[in-house]
């Protein structure tokens, strides 16, 4: 088409100059004719000019198609690239030795590679229940949490302000929203939710990248609390629920090498309960069962949350303190006793000394021994010594 236009325009100029001189100095024809020839041919290279325009604006309007479409398949893949990049993130958390806390937060701040702008919310249902945020604080409404649960499927929401029950997410300042559940054996577990404060438009592409992102979000938070179960079974006795052995006397080595870097003391002390297995003889496995379990519980609620206590086998329990010195270890030892002395056990009477009690031996860091077997061989030795002497007595080494 251009070729044409300049062959014509070159054309029309080769004839104007021709009649021009026929006219003006031959004058071959009349000056009416020079005229309508004229314009003929003006017209003639203005409507041209107008097809060729109309061809360019043509063309200029498929280019920015083209162009919209191009910026449209960029976008896209920049979205594909970052979910590729939050999937990748997700699976390289499998396997790491962390708390669930911990891995909701590596996942929100992956989801927050697809949706930059927005509020991430990733809530856990039941006894687990938890609520993480990534972005502007909200409080999550109970009738969300219901929806979601009465009717388990994604839910993408524009315009939130034309939605009556969902007046409290409008109040706060929240303008849409999209939540896909987080399952697990298919149940509902928990939501995974995407809120904008900015009037995004969200599209059903971002609900399913939200649903393609819940699948393997839901599988890590399983992951890790199975983990979390199989190490809490690892460390810790079945019956009682204290730490077993092995794991106690790891946390006791810790506890004396900061006490021996700081300076500070550290006690421990062993107990064991008096005629246990008359008592278990007497009464059967599940009666011995029980009074462990209760001695168990009675230790726990009679020591500060610092305080670490553990099944060291059978019968025998140790209790370590730290930063606490051995007058004040025997104090806490004596309470104890007491409270296993005065709690009533079934058939305890029939004890041989009329009553279900407990004795301790108390050691302490640094005066009776510089390392974890040091001052458990004292604290055994002085447990010894206070059964030696009557049982349901606190001995300090």
């Amino acid at each position: 088409m251009k070729i044409v236009r300049n062959f014509i325009f070159l054309f029309t100029v080769l004839f104007l100059f021709t009649i021009d001189i026929l006219y003006l100095k031959e004058r071959f024809f009349s000056r009416e004719f020079y005229f309508i020839s004229l314009n003929l041919l003006l017209s003639f290279f203005i409507v041209i000019n107008i097809i060729y325009t109309g061809g360019l604006s043509n063309k200029i309007e498929n280019m920015e198609r083209e162009i919209e479409k191009q910026r449209l398949t960029i976008q896209d893949y920049k979205l594909e690239s970052n979910f590729l990049s939050t999937l990748t993130d997700i699976i390289e958390t499998f396997g790491k030795e962390i708390s669930l806390d911990e891995v909701i937060d590596k996942l929100l701040e992956s989801i927050k590679n697809l949706f930059k702008e927005e509020t991430v919310v990733i809530c856990l249902f039941g006894d687990r229940y938890k609520l993480n945020i990534k972005g502007k604080e909200i409080d999550l409404p109970l009738e969300i949490i219901e929806e979601i649960v009465m009717k388990p499927k994604p839910m993408l929401v524009n315009n939130i302000s034309s939605f009556p029950q969902y007046k409290k997410l409008s109040e706060s300042g929240i303008t849409s929203f999209i939540i896909s559940g987080l399952y697990q054996k298919g149940a509902i577990v928990g939501i995974l939710c995407i809120f904008s404060f900015r009037n995004k438009k969200f599209s059903l592409r971002d609900l399913n990248l939200l649903r393609m992102v819940s699948a393997p979000i839901s599988l890590m938070i399983e992951n890790t609390e199975l983990f979390d179960k199989t190490k809490f079974l690892s460390i810790t006795d079945g019956l009682t629920q204290l730490y077993n052995r092995r794991h106690f006397e790891k946390l006791l080595s810790d506890i004396l090498t900061k006490s021996q870097i700081n300076s500070t003391p550290a006690s421990i002390a062993m107990c064991d309960v008096d005629f246990f297995k008359f008592y278990n003889d007497t009464n059967g496995h599940l009666a011995g069962d029980y009074v462990l379990k209760t001695i168990a519980d009675i230790l726990k609620k009679g020591v500060k949350g610092s305080d670490i206590i553990g099944r060291y086998g059978g019968e025998e329990f140790i209790i370590l303190f730290p930063d606490t010195t051995k007058e004040n270890t025997i104090k806490i030892c004596e309470k104890l006793r007491k409270s296993v002395k005065d709690f009533k056990f079934p058939n305890e009477e029939s004890q041989p000394n009329g009553d279900l009690t407990i004795s301790f031996g108390v050691a302490s860091f640094p005066e009776d021994g510089t390392n974890a077997t040091e001052i458990i061989k004292k604290a055994d030795m002085a447990l010894y010594k206070a059964k030696s002497l009557g049982k349901d007595k606190v001995i300090a080494a």
